[in-house]
């Protein structure tokens, strides 16, 4: 890039990018020279067409102590989007917090689906598992963009989660509802009956075999929280609790929709059709896998 071929003075914009790009790639992040840059764009507090404009001016020593003190952080493959504070989802920016999954490109094909499955009227949604409250707020939002008011509910196990949605849901301004819920639990009446219904039900859930854990890269592996990655022996424990319950809480003809790992696709399948769900959708990601099913109640 354009400050890797010319010297810089030192203490300069472009010389510290150089220099943040450099450790970063000696210490095996992928994204090197990128995230240097965001960086440094970040505590300019500035985009990085601005920045490129500005590469020989010196900055303070505050600042650098900044840009340094992430690079380092970074370079222990503590999560880029945890030092940022956010990441972009659907084209809307949301908070990022420790102990709460990063929301990820992948997941978006979730979301494009539902938008398309979705009625020309308004509904009953609920985003289940919704961490970041990524799902549910991004559908709530795009929907409205079409024209169409509908009633979403986001909810999940965690207080964490909880919190963060909370506060993205806010920034975004998006008028959903947020329920802390061990799955459906907060959602039956006392007699155990569901205490509502919906037309369409989201969810990326925890999918990865415990045993796998380990072998996912080290950002996710030693920073996010297992709670939202762990999916048991098989990796289907969730699945199994929510198509088990989910007739129950849909209305007729109403939706499910899942993210999947890319070889669980065969076993959701099955779990679906055996609960009574029919037209069996799956789509892949831009890498050719298997990621998002849907199906419908009958």
């Amino acid at each position: 890039m354009f400050e890797d071929k010319i010297q810089f003075e030192e203490n300069s914009i472009g010389a510290l990018i150089a220099k943040g790009g450099k450790i970063l790639t000696d210490a095996g992040i992928e994204n090197s020279k990128a995230e240097a840059r965001i960086l440094m764009a970040e505590y300019r507090n500035e985009d990085i067409a601005s920045l490129y404009a500005h590469l020989s001016d010196r900055l303070d020593d505050f600042t650098i102590m900044r840009y340094m003190k992430a690079i380092r952080k970074r370079t222990t493959h503590y999560p880029f989007q945890y030092i940022l504070g956010y990441t972009y989802f659907m084209d809307l920016k949301f908070i990022c917090r420790e102990k709460v999954l990063i929301p990820r490109f992948d997941t978006e094909n979730l979301v494009m689906h539902a938008l398309e499955l979705s009625p020309a009227k308004g509904i009953k949604v609920l985003d289940m598992c919704t961490g970041s409250g990524c799902i549910g707020i991004a559908y709530n939002l795009w929907r409205e963009k079409e024209g169409y008011s509908d009633d979403v509910t986001l909810s999940d196990i965690s207080e964490n989660a909880i919190s963060l949605a909370t506060e993205n849901a806010a920034a975004l301004e998006a008028g959903v509802k947020i329920v802390q819920s061990d799955l459906f639990e907060a959602f039956r009446n006392a007699d155990g009956t569901p205490a509502v219904k919906f037309d369409m039900i989201l969810s990326n859930p925890p999918y990865i075999r415990t045993k796998d854990i380990n072998n996912l890269i080290k950002d996710i592996r030693d920073y996010e929280p297992r709670l939202a990655l762990d999916g048991s022996p098989d990796g289907l424990s969730f699945y199994r609790r929510i198509i088990s319950e989910a007739p129950e809480f849909l209305n007729e003809d109403g939706k499910l929709i899942f993210e999947i790992g890319s070889e669980e696709y065969m076993d959701v399948q099955d779990l679906m059709l055996d609960a009574g769900f029919r037209d069996i959708k799956r789509l892949k990601d831009m890498s050719g896998l298997d990621r998002v099913v849907s199906g419908v109640l009958y």
